[in-house]
């Protein structure tokens, strides 16, 4: 098995829980040999959504007049709103990345641990059909 049943199903739970209330986050979960992480930047007051550009994903953000009906108020709103997030997301996630990494570093340093893992990464979909 490439992936934690209880991590997907807990991934799961919590997309609905964002999508509920209409919120962007990151999340990663953790069991030993597996790990699950998603990223919501699309919640309805935010113009950026991922999309897949010749093959590569990338971060897509509607700022044209055109794209929001001519409505200079709404883009500048949404934008606003989204140069937001992701300042909030980028702070946040750093102030509780950078001391992880710091510990990951010394424990790895400290024990010679080996990082498992069962199999390479794959998606929802693949993984449930």
């Amino acid at each position: 098995m490439q992936y934690s049943p209880k991590l997907k199903t807990a991934m799961e739970e919590i997309k609905e829980i964002m999508k509920k209330y209409d919120i962007a986050g990151i999340v990663s979960l953790h069991t030993p040999g597996h790990g699950e992480h998603f990223t919501r930047i699309d919640p309805s007051y935010s113009c950026a959504k991922f999309e897949t550009v010749e093959g590569e994903m990338a971060i897509r953000v509607k700022a044209k007049k055109e794209e929001h009906n001519g409505d200079i108020e709404e883009l500048t709103k949404k934008i606003t709103d989204t140069a937001n997030m992701f300042a909030v997301l980028c702070e946040g996630g750093s102030r509780i990345l950078l001391p992880l990494i710091d510990v990951s570093t010394k424990l790895n340093n400290l024990t010679k641990a080996t990082h498992f893992k069962t199999g390479d990464d794959s998606s929802h979909t693949q993984q449930n059909n």
